[in-house]
């Protein structure tokens, strides 16, 4: 099984743990490392979660992040196709969802993850049958109850 993170999923344990949501994500996010770590599931990651983790003010956080990334991702997906990129995100666009938001999509479509976690209520909305989005909560239900 496949999955995406994107970049609200791997900032979750550096927000304030002070609300309760916050914190059921950020230990269902962590579980989630945790399941790629051991093998469990396969991580994607790609050059648009490159770019905007490069952004990222925090050099610490920005270089964790990196780094899990780098250790642990078992596709990379390049802008290498970068037309096709666009074709794909700018239908998704059409939906409403954010530019940054619908290429993280596309990636996570063009290397055919099963799953999308993020942490975005706005992002949440767009459906698809090709894909499915959920909250890194959402996600370990689903594996729980999947086996």
């Amino acid at each position: 099984m496949r999955i995406y993170l994107d970049n609200c999923s791997y900032n979750r344990p550096y927000d304030d743990q002070s609300q309760m949501r916050i914190h059921l994500e950020t230990q269902a996010k962590l579980h989630i490392q945790d399941m790629i770590r051991k093998k469990q599931i396969e991580l994607v990651t790609s050059y648009v979660l490159d770019f905007e983790n490069s952004n990222n003010r925090s050099i610490q956080k920005r270089m964790a992040i990196e780094k899990f990334m780098k250790d642990y991702a078992t596709l990379y997906v390049s802008n290498k196709h970068s037309d096709k990129f666009a074709e794909i995100a700018d239908s998704i666009m059409e939906t409403g969802v954010k530019e940054k938001d619908a290429y993280h999509v596309a990636c996570a479509l063009m290397a055919e993850c099963d799953y999308f976690v993020t942490t975005d209520d706005r992002l949440l909305k767009y459906q698809s049958e090709k894909i499915k989005l959920v909250t890194p909560g959402e996600f370990i239900r689903r594996m729980e109850v999947d086996g």
